[in-house]
């Protein structure tokens, strides 16, 4: 653009005279068009709701499943997102405050979409019979499906459209079944997500029927010592969820709890083979310290994947209730010994 013509209007026969162009020179002209530009793309965001609120329309949603979000005051344009699965049994209220990612979301400027199951949507059978994700169906698990999988990256695409959100800053995270939907989200769209954090989840592909999915124990496929995958199978499942994908793949960061007795922490060994060979990593890990006390975090390869055990947790999230930097979550939510959601935001670069 090398001018813009602007009508001006004055004094005339009647007290106006023809309107005659006005041409500015070449910079203020480009100015112009970038603070309209600007201007334009902000008016949206302006316009948009904050705070903790329900959405809907979002898309097509063929996976029926409810969207809330969490947008802080401070957010801007260009903020990140960080989509946030509640466990089997949960909803989105009070999800972010619980386990302390609302925090993070007010210090650091990111957005939070909570995706939310409906009782309907799953079967009556099972130890938790309601509103899990459906990580089992492939309809819903995979790139190829039309479910609760592309209803979640619909609702990652509203956040662009109404936000500007950052679309290299997407990050995913989750609880039990919704640590669950959070490796399927990694599996199926790596292309969206940059990063995961997994909070006492499953291994992605571990079930194929609900049944597999709810049962545990000793013949439990999914954390149950009988599963006899190779980490070359786990990686397939991986692999098989969006078939011919070579772009990058998102980083992944595992915790889990020693004393789970729902979860088996064998879940984090399966998990931990599923994504360093991915990675094309060793199971050896690179480094390993210690956090704090009971806690060992392991990392292999490059960093990409990361491990964190809590000797004395259980099937809980891992809270430390206070007012420091590094504190976060509340006693009712999980376990008082350390702030996970610090450390998953790390992880994803966000603080």
């Amino acid at each position: 653009m090398d001018a813009i013509t602007v009508p001006l209007r004055g004094a005339g026969p009647r007290g106006l005279r023809p309107i005659r162009p006005v041409t500015l020179p070449a910079a203020l002209a480009a100015l112009l068009a970038t603070f309209l530009a600007s201007w334009l793309a902000a008016v949206p965001a302006a316009q948009a709701a904050v705070g903790f609120h329900e959405v809907t329309g979002f898309g097509t949603n063929p996976g029926n499943l409810r969207m809330f979000a969490y947008v802080p005051q401070n957010a801007q344009s260009g903020a990140p997102v960080v989509v946030l699965f509640h466990g089997c049994g949960g909803q989105a209220q009070n999800l972010d405050v619980g386990t302390g990612w609302r925090k993070y979301a007010d210090t650091w400027g990111f957005t939070l979409v909570m995706p939310e199951q409906k009782d309907e949507n799953v079967g009556s059978g099972g130890i938790v019979p309601h509103k899990c994700f459906s990580a089992w169906n492939p309809e819903d698990r995979t790139r190829a499906g039309n479910g609760e999988a592309r209803s979640v990256v619909q609702m990652v695409d509203h956040m662009k459209r109404t936000y500007q959100a950052d679309a290299s800053r997407v990050f995913v995270t989750g609880y039990s079944g919704g640590g669950a939907a959070t490796n399927v989200m990694l599996a199926a769209y790596p292309d969206v997500f940059k990063a995961g954090a997994v909070f006492f989840g499953m291994a992605y592909g571990c079930a194929d029927t609900e049944d597999d999915y709810f049962r545990t124990g000793l013949f439990g496929p999914c954390s149950g010592p009988l599963n006899r995958n190779t980490p070359q199978q786990w990686g397939d499942e991986v692999r098989g969820a969006y078939p011919g994908y070579t772009g990058p793949r998102p980083k992944v960061q595992i915790w889990h709890g020693g004393s789970d007795r729902l979860i088996s922490p064998r879940s984090l060994d399966y998990q931990r083979d599923q994504w360093t060979n991915v990675f094309g990593f060793s199971r050896t890990p690179t480094s390993t310290s210690r956090p704090d006390l009971g806690v060992t975090k392991s990392v292999y390869g490059d960093g990409r994947v990361e491990t964190w055990l809590l000797d004395d947790m259980g099937h809980e999230a891992p809270v430390d209730p206070g007012t420091g930097i590094q504190n976060c979550g509340s006693l009712s939510s999980g376990h008082d010994q350390l702030c996970g959601p610090y450390y998953a935001a790390r992880f994803f670069g966000l603080g």
